[in-house]
């Protein structure tokens, strides 16, 4: 029989039991630590992909009222006059024959030695009354009895008209001018007090001469006469405001710009192109490469949301908006669409403009069409304001937030419940560890209790021997 049986327990022997079960408690820790790394992995690849489908949804109330940003624009065949339209304008050519300005009345007085010289001696007044009505009174002080005063005293009333003191070979003379165009503004003069001589109008005795009558402006539109009384601001139509500038003749086209359309499409392509990208990154597979040598050769690799069918149906539907989007004989090729055989999509201004000046209205009818399809795949993504939930999201996800918000939300919660399931887990483990080192302990304890009592017997086996042999 052996003399110790400690033996049972070595060091080594410990430390190798305490690491197995160490093992077997961190290897599904350590499988849960794995499916956490990959949740995160896909949380944030869901997050990038929000934040591309959330631009290209920004992009696409444009697309939804295509009209609302093509203006209305008018263009001049010459110098005769000029246009502005507003969004009420309806397209169309309008032809102006005819074209007569019109005009303010204009009278200058006799000829003065200067601008010094008196029209009057004393103070006074001047009336004038206009052909529409009312009549306006300047009154004048004895000071502002000079040619020069009594302009500087009409202008400064400001009462619809004008003077001046021209200069000649022969001396100066005083100009009196109504500051508006048109029939209405035609008027008489008459003076009062040291202006009492001061006359212009019907009866003798005018001591003004008539340069220019007042009149109103006149033209026909398409063969019809119109007469305005003045030269700006005539509305020649709904939505279109004319300004006269010459007489004569001169073409007014209206027509829709597709411009700013146009601009919007493109913006649009951007980010429809990158929310395809983000896509494609996100669930890509790229296979390994095997190379003789070490640096050629490339372990495979794999996007977090691979084979997530709802993020791959959500790219597939979103070309497609561009892709079978037709109606009234044209198609998005037609718009100047077009798309690779990796699915990026390109546009062409050239061609859109060349589509909407054949036929704006189709155009407007297909991009409002496209619009809508593309709103349709990005609320099921995202949701929206007007839905209350996605027909394709699944799990615990917040109705309204779209398959998107819907798997964020369920993979949060997978995560929140692995963490604290890894807690409950790392104490239990530890608490095992423990009970395994104290019955470690307590073995040897009663290892080193078994070594002294067979010591003892030893010795006492052996006195006894001897005693047995000396008798």
């Amino acid at each position: 029989m052996s003399a110790s049986i400690s033996s049972l327990f070595s060091s080594a022997e410990i430390k190798t039991v305490i690491g197995q079960a160490q093992q077997r408690i961190d290897a599904p820790i350590t499988l849960e630590q794995s499916q956490i790394k990959a949740d995160q992995a896909q949380i944030s690849a869901l997050g990038k992909i929000k934040g591309a489908v959330s631009s290209l949804n920004g992009s696409l109330s444009t697309l939804m009222d295509p009209t609302s940003v093509n203006p209305m624009v008018a263009s001049v065949s010459n110098k005769s006059a000029t246009a502005v339209v507003t969004s009420s304008a309806v397209a169309g050519s309008y032809n102006l024959s005819g074209i007569k300005l019109a005009k303010s009345q204009e009278i200058y007085s006799a000829t003065y030695a200067s601008a010094s010289a008196k029209l009057g001696s004393g103070s006074g007044g001047l009336t004038f009354s206009f052909a529409n009505g009312t009549s306006t009174k300047i009154g004048l002080l004895s000071s502002q009895d000079t040619l020069a005063n009594v302009a500087a005293a009409v202008n400064q009333a400001n009462k619809g008209i004008a003077a001046s003191v021209v200069q000649t070979s022969g001396g100066a003379k005083l100009v009196f001018r109504s500051t508006s165009a048109g029939s209405g503004q035609a008027f008489g003069l008459s003076g009062s007090g040291a202006f009492s001589g001061v006359k212009y109008g019907s009866g003798s005795g005018a001591t003004f001469t008539l340069a220019q009558s007042a009149r109103n402006a006149s033209f026909s539109v398409n063969g019809v006469p119109v007469t305005e009384n003045s030269n700006t601001g005539i509305d020649l139509v709904k939505g279109v405001t004319l300004n006269l500038s010459a007489s004569g003749s001169a073409t007014v086209n209206v027509t829709q710009s597709a411009n700013s359309l146009s601009s919007a499409l493109s913006s649009f392509t951007s980010q429809l192109n990158t929310a395809i990208s983000t896509l494609s990154k996100e669930i890509a597979y790229t296979p390994g490469k095997t190379s003789s040598s070490a640096s050629g050769s490339k372990v495979a690799s794999a996007g977090p949301l691979l084979g997530n069918v709802q993020v791959q149906q959500l790219k597939q539907e979103l070309i497609a908006s561009i892709a079978d989007a037709a109606g009234s004989g044209i198609s998005a090729g037609s718009l100047g669409f077009s798309i690779s055989s990796a699915g990026s999509i390109s546009f062409s201004s050239t061609k859109f403009s060349s589509a909407y000046q054949k036929n704006p209205t189709a155009v407007d009818s297909l991009v409002k069409q496209i619009g809508a399809a593309v709103k349709e795949v990005v609320s099921g993504a995202i949701g929206s304001s007007s839905t209350t939930g996605s027909n394709s999201g699944s799990g615990s996800g917040a109705l309204g937030s779209g398959f998107i918000g819907a798997s964020t939300t369920d993979l949060n919660s997978t995560v929140s419940s692995l963490k604290s399931e890894i807690v409950q887990q790392t104490l239990l483990g530890n608490q095992q560890i423990t009970n395994i080192e104290n019955q470690f302990n307590a073995a040897i304890n009663g290892t080193s209790g078994a070594n002294s009592t067979l010591a003892y017997l030893g010795a006492l086996l052996n006195t006894t021997t001897k005693s047995g042999s000396g008798g």
